[in-house]
C-alpha cells in the first residue's frame, strides 16, 4: 500500500481519489467514470494504463 501512496503523492495527489479526481478532471471525464475504470483495473492498478484509457477519452484501445 505505501508504493500506492508513494504514487499518488508524485502525481500531486495526498490519496487514491484525489489521484483519480485530477484524472477525470485533466481529461474532462466524469469522477463516476474514472473511478470505474480503476476499479476494472484492480485493487493495485496499473497506473499508466488507467492516464492511456483516460486520455482516449474512458475507452480502452484494442
Amino acid at each position: 500500500m505505501a508504493d500506492l501512496i508513494l504514487n499518488y503523492r508524485a502525481c500531486g495527489a495526498e490519496c487514491r481519489e484525489d489521484w483519480l479526481r485530477m484524472l477525470a478532471n485533466e481529461n474532462g471525464l466524469p469522477f463516476g467514470t474514472v473511478r470505474r475504470l480503476a476499479e476494472e483495473l484492480g485493487e493495485r492498478e496499473d497506473f499508466g494504463e488507467l492516464v492511456h484509457i483516460c486520455e482516449c477519452g474512458g475507452r480502452a484501445v484494442q
